[in-house]
C-alpha cells in the first residue's frame, strides 16, 4: 500500500521538514511520496527554502532518510472557480474556493487504490487546517490518518528552524524585544495522531462517484439532509444570506428581498401579468423589504424614483406613489436566474428543486413559486 503524506501549508514551510523529522525519529510510517496544498504568494517561499535551499534534502543526508522525491509538480495550489490560483486565502470569497479545492484534492487522492493517505493540518491557515479536516471526515477510509505537529515554544515561528540537527546549531531570533541564541539540537518536535469521525459512507454513491467536481458545500449539505425530517431555510437580513443544512448562500439585496418577498406572498406565488407589473401597491412593497437590508438607494432608480431628489429615510405619500412605475420585469426575471444559479451551486439537486424558485411561462403572463413543503425562518433585522 502506498504510503502519500499531503500537508496544508502557508507561509511556514518547516511544517514540512518537521512532519518528516517526526514520523521518522517516533518510528512511525514513512511516507513514499509528499505533496502540499498551498496558495500562490506561500509557493515562492516553499520553493526557496524547500528545493533551492534543499533543505527537505539536508534532512534526508543529515538522518540518512529515505529520500522523496519533491519538486515543483508535488504543489498543489488552490484555484478560484476560474481556475486561477489563490493569491493568500484572505478574502471572503476565497474561503468556498480554498474548501473546495483542498477536498477535490482529498477526493482524487482517496480514490485511488491501495494508497494510505496521511493527511497534516500542521499549516496553513487556520481556515485550511478546518477544511483539511473537514474534508478527511467526508472521505478519509479506515486506513487514512490525520495529524498535527509540534515543536517547542521558542522554535515557533522562526524561519531558521526546519529540523533538529544532531550536531550544534546556532540561530538567532529576535522575541519580545530581546535577541536569544538558540541550539536547534535543543528543539523538540512531536507528532500527534487526531482521530477523526468517518463519514464516506454517508456520502451518496452518486455524489460520491462524482465528488472531484462537486463542491464541499454540496457534500456537507447532501449528509446534513440525512439527518432531517424536514428542510428548514433561515433568511439573514443582515447578513443577506439563505442558510440551509449548514450552508450560507449569499446575496445580493436586490436578490434576498426578492426572495422574501416571494416568500410572503400567498401560497409562495405571484402571478407575472400587466397587471401585477403596474401594481404600484405591490411595487411600495418589494421596496419596503428592500430598504428594511440597505442604504443603497441606486435600485429605487429602477421604479422610477429620482434618487437625487429625495432623503434616505423618506417617508412614502401619493405624489412619491404615483411616481412609481411598477415593478421592473427585470426584478422579477433577472434576479430569479441569478438566485437559482447559487443555490444550485452550493446545494444538492434534491435541495435546490426544494428551494429554488419555479416558473411557468403561459401566453403572456408567467407564474413564479416557491415550494410550500419547506419551513422559512426569517432572523428579524433587530435580532441580528
Amino acid at each position: 500500500m502506498k504510503e502519500i503524506l499531503i500537508s496544508v501549508m502557508g507561509t511556514s514551510p518547516q511544517v514540512l521538514t518537521e512532519t518528516l523529522y517526526a514520523l521518522f525519529t517516533q518510528g512511525k510510517t514513512f511516507p513514499e511520496e509528499i505533496y502540499v496544498i498551498t496558495s500562490e504568494n506561500a509557493k515562492q517561499k516553499l520553493v526557496k527554502h524547500l528545493i533551492d535551499d534543499q533543505q527537505l534534502n539536508k534532512l534526508f543526508a543529515e538522518y540518512n532518510m529515505p529520500h522523496i522525491e519533491f519538486d515543483q509538480r508535488h504543489i498543489l495550489l488552490m484555484k478560484d472557480g476560474s481556475g486561477e490560483p489563490i493569491f493568500n486565502g484572505k478574502r471572503e470569497e476565497d474561503q468556498n474556493y480554498i474548501a473546495d479545492s483542498i477536498m477535490k484534492i482529498i477526493a482524487s487522492f482517496t480514490q485511488q487504490q491501495d494508497t494510505r493517505i496521511h493527511a497534516s493540518i500542521a499549516g496553513g491557515r487556520k481556515s485550511m487546517s478546518f477544511y483539511m479536516g473537514n474534508a478527511m471526515s467526508l472521505l478519509g477510509r479506515e486506513q487514512d490518518m490525520l495529524s498535527h505537529v509540534f515543536i517547542s515554544e521558542e522554535f515557533e515561528f522562526c524561519d531558521q528552524f526546519f529540523y533538529p540537527t544532531k550536531q550544534d546549531n546556532y540561530i538567532e531570533i529576535k522575541k519580545d524585544n530581546h535577541t536569544l541564541n538558540l541550539n536547534t539540537r535543543d528543539a523538540e518536535v512531536t507528532l500527534a495522531e487526531i482521530p477523526f469521525v468517518r463519514m464516506r459512507h454517508l456520502i451518496d454513491g452518486n455524489l460520491l462517484q462524482d465528488i472531484d467536481q462537486t463542491s464541499f458545500s454540496k457534500t456537507v449539505a447532501s449528509i446534513n439532509a440525512l439527518h432531517q425530517k424536514g428542510i428548514t431555510l433561515t433568511m439573514n437580513g443582515k447578513a443577506k444570506t439563505l442558510s440551509v443544512n449548514g450552508v450560507d448562500i449569499k446575496l445580493t439585496p436586490k436578490e434576498y428581498s426578492y426572495y422574501l418577498w416571494l416568500s410572503i406572498q400567498p401560497n409562495r406565488r405571484l402571478l407575472a401579468d400587466r397587471a401585477f407589473f403596474d401594481d404600484k401597491e405591490c411595487a411600495k412593497e418589494f421596496l419596503e423589504l428592500y430598504r428594511n437590508i440597505t442604504n443603497d438607494q441606486r435600485l429605487l432608480k429602477t421604479f422610477g424614483l429620482d434618487i437625487e431628489a429625495i432623503d434616505e429615510d423618506f417617508e412614502w405619500n401619493e405624489s412619491l406613489l404615483s411616481k412609481i412605475e411598477g415593478i421592473p420585469r427585470q426584478i422579477v426575471q433577472e434576479a430569479r436566474s441569478t438566485i437559482n444559479r447559487k443555490i444550485k451551486a452550493v446545494l444538492p439537486i434534491e435541495a435546490f428543486h426544494k428551494l429554488g424558485i419555479q416558473s411557468e411561462k403561459s401566453e403572456g403572463y408567467a407564474t413564479y413559486w416557491l415550494d410550500s413543503d419547506f419551513t422559512i425562518k426569517v432572523v428579524p433585522i433587530k435580532q441580528q
